[in-house]
């Protein structure tokens, strides 16, 4: 069984914190698409892919599940299906390409796959959950908003890698 120290444990703790502010506070400004009331920029995302390349992957896993988790409890229930597939498939997206291309990649680029998985991830279980394939109209409009809010989320983790202290992510 491998073993954690408790500084690494701390700090991702402190940026579970920081992902689940971000996705409460941004729960509580309108939808930015009327259409698609749960399409957000996904603030919380840049802490998720920082995660992925300060921890890992492994780790950015759990800390995915522990952010929805927290944030169902904060906000509503309700919310929980929409995230975790919007999460989760942003997650793979990100861990994957990040894994695989990176640095030949930029981050806004991975940012902005995981923006687009993420979703029309969403838009696939708001039709579910409403029975109403007509949604996937929408899928267009959602997936240029998710280009640009990827651009926005790689830019601040790109600021979260430079201006982050080291402590909060060095631990040898």
């Amino acid at each position: 069984m491998k073993r954690f120290p408790a500084r690494r444990i701390a700090a991702l703790g402190v940026l579970l914190a920081m992902a689940s502010v971000l996705f409460i506070v941004e729960s509580l400004i309108p939808p930015l698409l009327p259409m698609a009331p749960y399409v957000k920029i996904g603030l919380a995302n840049s802490v998720v892919l920082f995660v992925i390349i300060a921890f890992g992957s492994r780790d950015a896993f759990i800390f995915v599940l522990l952010k929805n988790a927290l944030t169902a409890l904060f906000v509503t229930p309700f919310v929980l299906p929409f995230n975790l597939a919007g999460s989760l498939c942003a997650y793979l997206a990100m861990a994957g390409l990040y894994a695989a291309l990176y640095p030949k990649v930029s981050l806004v680029s991975v940012s902005a796959a995981g923006a687009i998985l993420s979703n029309i991830a969403r838009t696939g279980v708001a039709v579910l959950i409403m029975e109403a394939p007509s949604l996937y109209i929408q899928l267009p409009f959602v997936c240029v908003f998710s280009v640009l809010a990827g651009i926005v989320i790689g830019i601040l983790t790109t600021f979260l890698v430079k201006y982050l202290p080291e402590r909060l992510t060095k631990f040898e």
